[in-house]
């Protein structure tokens, strides 16, 4: 990573008295020093800063062998390049309880450790907590069954044809006899699985899932285990796909997918022209240590992560002005109001009812404090838990490059004091970033981050 601003540069807004105060060293803070991702944007936090930075978005035309529809008109899809460089990189003997989605987390999360630096590997394989967020995304899946029935019905060697016992094993990706423990390919937790088989971890450990929530869940028990001693250093990885047959045609039924007008443009968070998201899949994995740690180890922190909040919002009182008073809490709790604030990341999903709640969001939290808002949805489209491990992997690249880039495809923002970020990128030196997240299972929760403290 590039090296810091001059923190003697005041040119820049937000670079005032009060901006950032390193204050001391906190060897019990919360620093990430490894970063992995496997998006459409490629491989890397690198890929997708620059992609954001240009405004060009991942967003190609949905594309998929066994789902056949018109009403799909675009997707977030981790290249095929890549994916299959993913694919490649867990043991030829661990593929077939995996899923093409815990593949990319696998790469993520080797990713993230070669990032760690060399002195990560020492720690005992029983010290290393691993906390994985997952969508509900699970196998046995309609194209899964899809796949197996063609091979069933094509096949003309003797014994086949479209037998009920073979087609599950087939489906399952053991043709040949149906083993029991692949069920794992089926399980809410098949991330976990794979990565602490690929990788080698044996510590504290915990699954989450559903959507943007399962993240942030992982996250604030990573913290705990790491603040409690139940291990040495903590392996944040959140992955998932929404390309599933009955998912895609969920989100369709409900109105929340855009009708693609605009082909890769078509994703235009808050713009008074969207008309819904377009739906994302891949893997973020972070390496999460106490700063002291970190310090012995000579690690370089990439950013501290102070907090995370998180609540549900089916109860129909849990509106946007409860969720910004959530927010606020958050920033109160760490001692940083919404003027010192260097960023707000919204989430930006582009529907015309998530974007107006979260407008209203916005408005409640930041009162006119002049804080820039920008979203990186349009870029990559709406990841599920992935995604508030993903903005989080932008922290140090908005550290490092003193800019806030704009929301791609805004031409029209909401009225109502709220500063988004549009056309060009926005100079200004950011100490802080506070990330808004939701989901479409009934969780709403912010990430709080700043510049990491250095010795």
């Amino acid at each position: 990573m590039s090296t810091d601003i001059d923190s003697s540069t005041d040119t820049l807004p937000g670079a005032g008295p009060g901006a950032f105060d390193p204050g001391a060293f906190d060897p019990d803070a919360i620093v990430v020093t490894g970063i992995g991702a496997v998006l459409p944007t490629g491989r890397g936090p690198e890929a997708l800063w620059t992609a954001w930075r240009e405004g060009r978005p991942a967003l190609v035309p949905y594309q998929d062998p066994y789902v056949r529809t018109q009403k799909i008109t675009h997707f977030g899809h981790v290249p095929a390049d890549l994916q299959q460089v993913s694919r490649d990189s867990v043991p030829h003997k661990l593929r077939k309880f995996g899923t093409a989605f815990t593949f990319n987390a696998v790469l993520a999360a080797e990713d993230a450790m070669r990032a760690a630096g060399e002195g990560w590997q020492a720690i005992p394989e029983e010290r290393r907590g691993l906390y994985v967020a997952q969508d509900d995304s699970t196998e046995l899946s309609v194209a899964a069954f899809h796949k197996a029935l063609d091979q069933a019905r094509t096949d003309t060697s003797p014994g086949m044809g479209a037998d009920l016992t073979r087609v599950v094993a087939e489906a399952f990706g053991n043709a040949a006899t149906f083993n029991p423990f692949t069920v794992i390919r089926a399980l809410n937790n098949n991330t976990l699985a794979l990565v602490s088989i690929a990788q080698r971890f044996r510590g504290d450990c915990a699954a989450f899932v559903q959507d943007a929530g399962a993240a942030l869940g992982a996250l604030q028990r990573a913290a705990f285990s790491l603040r409690h001693g139940d291990c040495d250093t903590a392996l944040v990885v959140g992955a998932g796909s929404f390309n599933e047959p009955l998912k895609l045609a969920a989100q369709y039924r409900a109105g929340n997918l855009t009708a693609g007008g605009r082909g890769a443009a078509s994703l235009r968070s808050f713009d008074a022209e969207r008309d819904g998201t377009v739906l994302a899949e891949g893997a973020v994995a972070l390496v999460l240590e106490r700063a002291g740690d970190a310090a012995a180890r000579g690690a370089r922190p990439l950013v501290t992560v102070l907090g995370t909040t998180l609540r549900p919002t089916v109860d129909s009182a849990v509106g946007p002005a409860a969720l910004a008073e959530s927010a606020r809490g958050l920033l109160a709790a760490h001692g940083v109001t919404p003027e010192r604030l260097g960023a707000v990341l919204a989430e930006g999903r582009g529907t015309v009812q998530h974007d107006a709640a979260e407008t209203e969001l916005l408005r409640a939290l930041l009162k006119d404090s002049g804080v820039p808002v920008s979203s990186v949805r349009p870029v990559i489209g709406t990841l599920g838990a992935a995604g508030p491990l993903a903005e989080l992997a932008l922290a140090p690249s908005l550290f490092a490059a003193g800019e806030l880039p704009p929301i791609a495809h805004l031409e029209t923002p909401p009225d109502g004091g709220t500063d988004f970020v549009t056309g060009a990128p926005r100079k200004r030196r950011i100490d802080s970033v506070l990330s808004l997240h939701s989901s479409f299972n009934g969780f709403a929760g912010a990430l709080l981050a700043e510049r990491p403290h250095l010795v």
